[in-house]
């Protein structure tokens, strides 16, 4: 077994262990989770932002697919060997890692695509921090990082340039509903497991809710912060509310994520408009004589 698939590399890592190194790890792996740019995209594109986050959702979702696509193709197991501490136990395979993939297309695609030497810095610190850390606990070689960092930032590199010197034609706006929907479901069928049903489900309703919310002309506003709790709060209710259903199967799987995701980027800025537009109908009638 060569370096890249080494379980002696990860035995000595973990040599050095302790609780706080294995709180830390963890807490540096949470930075190439889903769960993290799940926020950190819903909060951009709340805060004024959802050109850009609507876009960077585009680039982590579609590296995601592909990784599942790969990780399905592959089969290859998790580390596993005597004296191995498994900090994490993932349902999906080893090869390429999910985490380094998503960190490297997510802050990559910022580099690439606003050519900022801040953001090439964040990239390339994050991103063997992430990769270290998902070996420390167990669940990955350094083949998997390796790998999955390389495809993360090759994705962010090729859609950078698409986003920037690729123009597309102007679409009847129906034409660009159906093709969310259509290109999401697309993504379902071919999707190779549970994971990558998920990631069909999070972009048909990413893309649709912002679709949705340009052509209703629902206008970006700074929220308040008890409105991003509210915000919040909905998505959450989504989230928890489709997870406690009694239904079940891939179909479900993926309704609930599209349903998800869609709160955030239409529902939840439609509800908050209509409870401003409604606000400032009262203040106009209070002040009318």
């Amino acid at each position: 077994m060569g370096p890249l698939q080494s379980v002696e590399l990860l035995l000595a890592m973990q040599r050095v262990s302790s609780p706080l190194l294995d709180l830390l790890m963890r807490g540096m792996s949470f930075l190439g989770s889903e769960f993290f740019y799940f926020g950190v995209l819903v909060f951009l594109y709340w805060k004024t932002q959802r050109a850009l986050a609507i876009r960077l959702a585009f680039v982590v979702l579609i590296s995601l697919y592909v990784n599942f696509l790969l990780k399905a193709l592959f089969a290859l197991p998790r580390p596993a060997g005597v004296g191995l501490r498994i900090l994490e136990t993932p349902e999906d395979f080893s090869f390429p890692s999910g985490h380094a993939q998503s960190v490297a297309s997510f802050w990559f695609f910022l580099a690439f695509f606003f050519r900022r030497p801040s953001y090439f810095w964040i990239a390339g610190v994050l991103t063997p921090c992430v990769a270290l850390s998902r070996m420390y606990l167990g669940v990955h070689y350094l083949g998997d990082v390796v790998f999955g960092a390389f495809l993360g930032m090759s994705f962010a590199w090729f859609l950078a340039r698409f986003f920037t010197r690729v123009s597309l034609p102007t679409l009847r706006p129906w034409a660009v509903g159906a093709l969310c929907v259509l290109g999401s479901l697309m993504l379902f069928l071919f999707a190779p497991s549970p994971q990558a049903v998920k990631v069909a489900g999070s972009l048909g309703g990413a893309l649709s809710g912002y679709f949705l919310t340009t052509l209703l002309g629902l206008k970006e506003r700074k929220f308040l912060p008890k409105e991003y709790l509210w915000g919040t709060g909905m998505v959450l209710v989504a989230y928890l509310g489709g997870k406690m259903a009694p239904w079940s199967g891939a179909l479900w799987l993926f309704g609930r994520y599209f349903l998800v995701n869609c709160c955030a980027t239409f529902f939840f800025p439609l509800l908050a408009e209509s409870v401003r537009n409604r606000r400032a109908r009262g203040d106009s009638a209070c002040r009318d004589p």
